[in-house]
């Protein structure tokens, strides 16, 4: 009896792994990989955490049109002095507020909140990029999929050739030398499969690694090459793409920021005006007269300006310091408007050029789907071999392999352009 129980949970064992296994593959269309890309991408959580900082920093500026407030105590026991040790209390208040600092604290605020902005743009565009890439990635697995099991149908096809060439060879019907390079084209189907197939796990690996998904876990995709066409003349995509990139506005913004920050620069030359209200209570006078008892309590209310006359140039190199900024930033945003136009063009003309070879990779689909009913036509009639059949089937599946990789040129095209042109609207697989 502990015998086989001893089988069962053996048995149980064994299986668990297996079952483990199973619930580990994960079955992913484009719009769910989309998701949580934009839900666990690190460079996506990086840039939220980045633009977090950037909020509360505008909470710290804020901090200046408000007033200060400062409580202190104290409690001191003088001994060996007077005749009599002295124990001593004192509390104080202060109450500080400033009315104006060279408008420091406005722009300050104004700068702060520029960077929010320009921290947004970021996050933005890094989202657009992450979509993008889990498009690339999807679309590669997907015809990575199609191209193993294409070049897997090749291999049966050439191993199915070379048994029959080899029956003929045992005949005597065909020379050695056939059989020779029939194993040669095997060998070669042989090693195109396993390329086939290592570039597939490695177009896995790759969406894996996008999505932060870990590396032990089963991952596949379901979906299909489906291009919907959409009229976009170029110069109408060049400027939406001026107005819709967020880098763009990440540099506006980021150049608001600068005309703050060279205001700032400016306040430490200007002068600066608080009003203070401070209250004092002490247990004993000062120590310079003699001591007495009871609290003694007053107060001190003032107005006090201050204004630096000469700091050594130090705010005048601060500002050619900002003013350098603002240029950097201008010629940065430039610049990228320039990239951006080359980027826009480039993509189009490769969506262009990938769409003109839609045509005829559908129309080369005809071609051999009416062999392929023409040959069996003649298999049933007996005219036509099996192998001649299966040949068929094989040209078809290579037509139609042509066909869906034209279809991966427009989606992955078309997927660039938008990102191109600051769109990057979601493009799922049927």
């Amino acid at each position: 009896m502990r015998a086989a129980n001893y089988i069962i949970f053996l048995l149980i064992f064994c299986a668990l792994p297996s079952a483990f296994c199973a619930r580990e593959k994960i079955v992913l269309t484009l719009d769910e990989a989309i998701v949580i890309a934009l839900r666990d991408n690190r460079d996506i959580l990086l840039d939220e955490e980045k633009l977090s900082q950037a909020k509360h920093k505008i909470e710290e500026s804020k901090s200046a049109f408000l007033p200060e407030l400062t409580l202190g105590g104290t409690a001191a026991d003088t001994r060996g002095l007077y005749r009599k040790d002295i124990v001593s209390y004192s509390f104080t208040a202060g109450l500080k507020q400033y009315v104006y600092k060279g408008k420091k604290s406005l722009n300050t605020l104004k700068e702060s909140r520029h960077k929010r902005e320009a921290q947004e743009a970021v996050l933005e565009n890094t989202r657009a990029q992450t979509v993008l890439k889990v498009k690339e990635a999807f679309y590669a697995l997907l015809l990575a999929k199609d191209f193993s099991w294409l070049n897997n149908e090749i291999q049966e096809n050439r191993q199915r050739y070379l048994d029959y060439l080899k029956e003929r060879y045992l005949k005597g019907e065909l020379p050695e030398s056939e059989v020779k390079k029939a194993e040669y084209r095997l060998s070669e189907a042989d090693s195109l499969y396993e390329a086939a197939r290592n570039q597939q796990e490695l177009a896995g690996e790759l969406l894996k690694g996008i999505l932060y998904i870990e590396q032990n876990s089963r991952l596949d995709i379901e979906g299909d090459f489906e291009y919907h066409p959409r009229e976009l003349a170029v110069d109408a995509a060049i400027l939406e793409a001026l107005s819709q990139r967020q880098e763009i506005r990440q540099y506006e913004a980021q150049m608001n920021a600068d005309k703050a920050g060279i205001e700032i620069a400016k306040a430490a030359n200007r002068p600066s005006i608080y009003g203070s209200f401070d209250y004092t209570s002490r247990s004993t006078t000062s120590l310079s007269f003699s001591p007495g008892k009871g609290w003694q309590d007053y107060n001190v209310v003032g107005w006090t300006m201050s204004w630096p006359i000469f700091d050594g140039w130090l705010t005048k190199a601060k500002v050619e310091q900002a003013i350098s900024s603002l240029k950097q930033d201008e010629i940065l945003k430039d610049k990228l408007k320039t990239g951006i136009v080359v980027e826009v063009k480039d993509a189009y003309l490769a969506l262009k050029s990938a769409i003109a070879r839609l045509a005829p990779t559908r129309m080369d689909i005809d071609v051999y789907q009416d062999n392929l009913k023409t040959i069996e036509a003649k298999y049933q009639e007996g005219i036509a071999s099996e192998l001649d059949l299966k040949d068929a089937r094989l040209s078809l599946a290579v037509s139609d392999f042509n066909h869906k990789e034209a279809l991966y040129d427009c989606l992955v095209s078309k997927a660039r352009l938008d990102r191109a042109t600051g769109t990057n609207k979601k493009e799922g697989a049927g």
